[in-house]
């Protein structure tokens, strides 16, 4: 039996009953697995014990060491050990700790597995080993209605479970495929997630060890090994934006920064469109501009680095000069004018409304205390009409000007075109994109939650890109109509 399909049957045997916990019994099997450390935390009758029974059960003749509540002396010897067990942890009890961190100290070829109903904030603090905990899982309170009603309606024993011997892991193969896993290569993309999540602990304060790291690397190469891959891939590294950390506020920020980061791996996977939103805008208004653009020279003054024109009016007493860009001549769009100051006005609205004539609009307060008064600076919520003044007119369809409007026509046309080629080569990259994930749709320790939530993703932009095309087509075919 291939090890993908063993690993399947084994999880699907040993996670059967675990209702809303079965996401969890998968992080410690894999944690287990490769002989780390992990606390379980959840309160009476949350399932934590069933849990840890079943991830023993998973491996053939473990030799398993078990630390109860009752006092014990510890073994000199840790290394014959597979699987070090604590049952009801107590952080409070010096020797428990003392226990703990001994097993830790002295790790070799060793799990280390801790349950506890002790909060792991206070209990792994109390016990200094918090850094040194590659997993902290913490079970759900109560169960789902729905998961309470299967559970009763087929009335499972979750307690009395037996595991063939044939799915169960020896130590030897344990040993063996921890070598191969070893020599499963890092995706670059993996590598950049591992990186950027330990770029948004550094920025939260979010102490984590190099060997915690080192042991998160392991992980997503083991995860890709049971899905029968020999170089990890984007989906290996969902857990690491689940809560495995020791604090809320800690799990918070983590999950938070992971879904950023993944929309980031998203955009960079096709960085047309990134910025395609903001050059549509861009080429609607040039196009509008085209449209609407005449033979006329218009007096104009530099202003600001810009062509404007200048308007004086008097507001509140005062002359102020007001400079609009000629650009807007001839469009509907709504823009702020320059001051004095070579500031955009925001007190001010302006639009030529498709013609020369600019329509100006002030602020209701600016209108009577004046453009210069030192007081409200910024607009307010209500903007009055004011003024109506045209451009004045030089030239009437100036022969150089009308050659100036046709070559910009054909360079738009060109523009619009590579744009619209830009956006259908995204497209094709979007649905390989999508084929891609969704391959990865019946991978063991798949997140459901973050697949769904890529696959999401990739559908809304590839529905916004086919948008933009439509535009784009839409403003091509008005060019072509001016001509």
């Amino acid at each position: 039996m291939e090890i993908k399909n063993r690993i399947s049957e084994l999880l699907g045997l040993l996670t059967n009953g675990l209702f809303d916990r079965g996401p969890i019994f998968e992080l410690a099997f894999l944690s287990v697995f490769s002989e780390q450390s992990t606390y379980i935390f959840g309160r009476s009758g949350s399932g934590k014990n069933i849990i840890a029974k079943r991830l023993v059960q998973a491996f053939r003749d473990p030799n398993v060491l078990t630390f109860g509540k009752r006092q014990q002396e510890i073994p000199d010897e840790f290394n014959d050990y597979q699987i070090v067990l604590f049952q009801g942890f107590d952080s409070k009890s010096p020797i428990c700790s003392s226990f703990v961190n001994i097993a830790l100290q002295e790790k070799a070829g060793r799990s280390l597995l801790m349950i506890s109903k002790d909060r792991p904030e206070v209990a792994l603090n109390r016990a200094g080993v918090g850094d040194q905990i590659l997993f902290v899982l913490s079970l759900p309170e109560v169960y789902s209605v729905d998961a309470l009603h299967h559970l009763l309606k087929e009335n499972l024993d979750v307690k009395n479970l037996a595991v063939p011997a044939e799915l169960q892991i020896s130590k030897e193969e344990q040993e063996a495929w921890l070598k191969e896993i070893q020599e499963v290569e890092l995706s670059d993309e993996s590598l950049n997630m591992i990186t950027q999540i330990a770029e948004a602990c550094n920025e939260n304060h979010i102490y984590v060890s190099i060997q915690k790291w080192l042991a998160f690397g392991l992980i997503t190469k083991t995860i890709a090994y049971f899905n029968g891959r020999t170089k990890t891939n984007i989906t290996d590294t969902f857990f690491l934006g689940t809560p495995i950390w020791i604090r809320r506020a800690q799990n918070e920020s983590v999950t938070a920064s992971f879904k950023e980061n993944l929309a980031l791996w998203l955009k960079k996977k096709n960085p047309v469109f990134s910025d395609s939103d903001l050059s549509l805008n861009q080429i609607k208004l040039e196009v509008e501009r085209t449209l609407h653009a005449n033979g006329d020279v218009y007096d104009t003054v530099l202003f600001n680095g810009v062509e404007c024109i200048q308007y004086s009016i008097t507001v509140a007493g005062e002359s102020v000069p007001l400079y609009a860009p000629a650009s807007y001549i001839g469009t509907n769009e709504e823009f702020n004018p320059f001051n004095e100051l070579k500031q955009k006005e925001k007190r001010v609205i302006c639009s030529f409304m498709g013609d020369n004539v600019c329509r100006i609009s002030i602020d209701s307060f600016a209108k009577r205390s004046g453009l210069r008064a030192k007081v409200n600076t910024e607009a307010g919520k209500t903007f009055e009409p004011f003024a109506k003044l045209p451009a004045r007119i030089l030239r009437i369809n100036d022969e150089e000007k009308i050659i100036k409007n046709k070559q910009k026509l054909e360079k738009l046309k060109e523009l619009i075109l590579l744009t619209v080629e830009k956006n259908a080569n995204a497209l094709v990259e979007f649905k390989d994109l999508y084929k891609d994930v969704k391959a990865n749709r019946h991978n063991l320790f798949l997140n459901k939650d973050y697949f769904n939530y890529i696959q999401e993703a990739i559908q809304t932009e590839f529905a916004e890109i086919s948008e933009q095309i439509k535009v784009l087509k839409t403003l091509q075919d008005s060019l072509i109509q001016k001509q």
